[in-house]
């Protein structure tokens, strides 16, 4: 319905204009008004097409990417047609002053000069750079926070030159002084284990694989440790690196992420299935009778039936079941060649 009424307009407009100037002499068989009203009729539908056509263009091209961008282009050019148009129709008027047709012919050459210009600016090479688009920044790894049983555990600082865990480590100063106190514990073990902590922080903090940051902040209301971390990961939005198992349920439980290092190692270390042959080192006696126990180097507990009489020795032994246990892995064996009995 719009095309139909902006053609009407324009064709009426153009006959207006058209018996208002003159433009048109005589033709043979027609009147000079019937030629003018034929002339300027098919000069406003002349101009409807190229506006109808020049709406559906800018519909078109700001649906893509970078159709702004030619629009803008499209529309220099079309000036740059325009201004050159005028400057031939001027010429034209000075070399022809009075003609009618020199006239209606300025018109049309400024029309198709910018009509031209638009079409060839749209459509041709960039004349200028788009702006380049800045880079998204990439979202940064999460916070977090260690207690101290992971550092005590002490795979934290290997962990950490792996290159496996991402990101800035926290360590919160009720933490260093927790550490601190078992380091000066008068228990000989705990005293161990905490001078142990004190070295693997040190090491961290030399690290340059990882950037470790100490925080200050501190809840003098909340006395239990644990509490007061999973309180400090909630406000800094951070997750915690633990071995504790009590302190691995109660953050879950408060909807804190958990880094718990026992299982990562235990969903890092090898699958073995039954026939699979083993090599191991008998080290002590089992449970039952006959039982031999002994270690893979990732820690995994090895109970070997008929074992106990190869207590000191390494042996190759077949695989025949695997337990997955809250301790860790343990994989039932028997030695490949069973000792003769005389």
């Amino acid at each position: 319905m719009f095309k139909v009424f902006l053609y009407g307009i324009l064709i009426a407009l153009g006959v207006l204009i058209s018996l208002a100037e003159g433009w048109v002499p005589p033709i043979d068989g027609l009147h000079a008004w019937e030629a003018q009203i034929l002339v300027g009729a098919l000069g406003g539908l002349t101009v409807a097409l190229f506006v109808t056509n020049l709406i559906s263009l800018l519909q078109r091209q700001l649906a893509h990417e970078g159709g702004a961008r030619r629009l803008a282009q499209g529309a220099f050019v079309s000036l740059i047609g325009a201004l050159l148009g005028l400057a031939i129709s001027w010429g034209l008027a000075l070399l022809f002053p009075g003609n009618p047709l020199v006239r209606a012919l300025q018109g049309l050459i400024v029309l198709i000069l910018t009509v031209g210009g638009f079409v060839v600016g749209q459509r041709g090479e960039p004349l200028w750079a788009e702006p380049p688009k800045a880079p998204e920044p990439s979202p940064s790894p999460p916070l977090k926070l260690v207690d101290t049983s992971a550092i005590i555990d002490g795979r934290i600082g290997d962990l950490a030159k792996t290159g496996f865990i991402e990101g800035k480590i926290g360590i919160a100063e009720f933490i260093l002084s927790e550490l601190h106190a078992i380091a000066d514990s008068s228990d000989n073990l705990r005293r161990r284990k905490g001078r142990r902590g004190l070295d693997i922080l040190a090491e961290l903090r030399r690290s340059s694989e990882i950037e470790v940051e100490i925080i200050a902040q501190d809840y003098p209301s909340i006395l239990d440790v644990d509490r007061k971390l999973i309180q400090l990961a909630k406000e800094l939005n951070a997750k915690i690196i633990t071995t504790d198992y009590n302190l691995n349920k109660v953050a879950k439980v408060e909807g804190v992420p958990v880094l718990n290092i026992n299982e990562l190692a235990n969903a890092v270390k090898p699958r073995f299935i039954p026939g699979e042959e083993i090599e191991v080192e008998v080290i002590d006696r089992g449970e039952e009778i006959n039982q031999g126990v002994g270690y893979l180097d990732d820690g995994t507990m090895v109970v070997v039936e008929n074992g106990r009489r190869f207590i000191g020795k390494k042996i190759k032994a077949i695989v025949n079941s695997s337990l997955q246990t809250e301790a860790g892995k343990m994989l039932f064996v028997r030695p490949k060649v069973e000792p003769v009995k005389w």
